[in-house]
């Protein structure tokens, strides 16, 4: 999508009603040019080029001292600026113009029922807005916001693509500096850089304000200068990447959005794929003491709800013990002496130390009665 925005064109229509202005006082250019404070050589020249639309985008301050000079009235002001103050939002030009182009695929029949549909829900969001005067205005999404939506959503998976790819690289590289706990933060303050570069921005030096802020933030929140640097140039080159490759300015087909009904593809973000890599070589044993957690849990559950111990807090405490108790199992044994200091750490904290303890028991039992039904070949040995 093109970073670019609507800006205020000095026409010759514009013009000639500025010279009609200047005329209304009878002042000649350089009469004018005197009341405006302009008194160098030349310095009606501009004013000339206004009058004729050449300058296109002049500064605020060359007219609004034009009107000053003029002795023009805010009456003036309204006849002049009306007309431009009067067209719609940005966002809505686009929303329209987007709905304009998926209509152009669909049948007439269809396309009357949309059109009437918008038309009907936006007159009934305008009375009951003024019905509701006093009320905050409900904010309804039309038609051509979520189109616009939909579009940008593409637009943002078209992007993700290729930033998440280079992310997930420098987290790769960062494994070591950037524990797993600080893994989301660290990639939020890249997305941060990234959405940073991919904005519009009137200047450069707003630009880097923004992006020395990002720095401070993440700073703040205990990354080193080294991971930092490693995460803005993650972000630098991804949009370096688009930028070249021509996707900075990708936007969908109506074919598109439609074959996929208008949800746009997923991307998998950087820390969910370095959480995949980490459950990798335990997969197995994951998958193991998962169902064998599931067949505890289950004969634990029964027993609670035999003696009415249904509570949500009660259930929970007995869970993450179970928790704990599969993965001792796992590593040493239900015979073991860890076993055995967990039971005994644990059941006197509980409602019912003797109930608590049968429950110990009844999950070893459990464990070592599904234990065996499970393959003991482990994928990293072989054996």
């Amino acid at each position: 999508m093109k970073h670019s925005r609507t800006t205020f064109a000095f026409t010759p229509e514009f013009g000639a009603k500025l010279r009609a202005l200047r005329r209304r006082r009878n002042l000649t250019l350089r009469e004018l040019a005197a009341m405006m404070g302009r008194d160098t050589p030349g310095a009606y020249v501009p004013l000339a080029k206004l009058e004729r639309g050449v300058i296109r985008h002049p500064s605020l301050d060359l007219v609004l001292d034009y009107l000053r000079a003029c002795g023009a009235g805010p009456q003036d002001v309204a006849a002049l600026f009306g007309p431009y103050l009067s067209l719609p939002p940005v966002p809505k030009v686009k929303g329209d113009a987007a709905v304009k182009k998926l209509l152009e695929v669909l049948p007439e029949k269809q396309q009357r029922h949309i059109l009437a549909w918008d038309k009907g829900s936006t007159r009934a969001y305008e009375v009951r807005a003024a019905d509701e005067a006093d009320k905050k205005k409900p904010r309804v999404e039309t038609a051509q916001q979520r189109v616009f939506r939909i579009v940008w959503s593409f637009v943002h998976a078209n992007w993700s693509e290729v930033f998440e790819q280079k992310l997930y690289e420098a987290v790769l590289r960062l494994k070591d500096e950037v524990p797993k706990s600080e893994r989301r933060f660290a990639c939020d303050v890249s997305r941060r850089f990234f959405g940073v570069l991919t904005r519009y921005y009137s200047s450069a030096a707003r630009r880097q304000a923004a992006l020395h802020r990002i720095e401070c933030r993440a700073a703040d929140g205990g990354l080193s200068k080294a991971t930092i640097a490693a995460l803005l140039d993650a972000a630098t080159q991804s949009y370096n990447q688009l930028l070249l490759s021509g996707r900075l300015d990708w936007e969908p087909t109506q074919e598109e959005i439609i074959r996929r009904r208008g949800k746009a593809p997923t991307v998998l973000k950087a820390e969910a794929r370095m959480d995949i890599d980490d459950a990798k070589p335990v997969s197995e044993e994951n998958r193991a003491q998962g169902l064998i957690r599931a067949m505890l849990l289950i004969t634990v559950n029964e027993k609670l709800d035999e003696k009415k111990l249904d509570h949500h807090f009660v259930k929970r405490y007995y869970h993450d013990w179970i928790d704990r108790l599969v993965k001792i199992a796992f590593a040493h044994g239900i015979d073991s002496s860890e076993w055995q200091a967990e039971v005994n750490a644990t059941a006197p904290r509980l409602h019912d130390e003797t109930f608590a303890r049968s429950m110990a028991v009844v999950a070893g039992n459990t464990f070592a009665r599904w234990r065996v039904k499970l393959p003991t070949k482990s994928p990293a040995t072989g054996h």
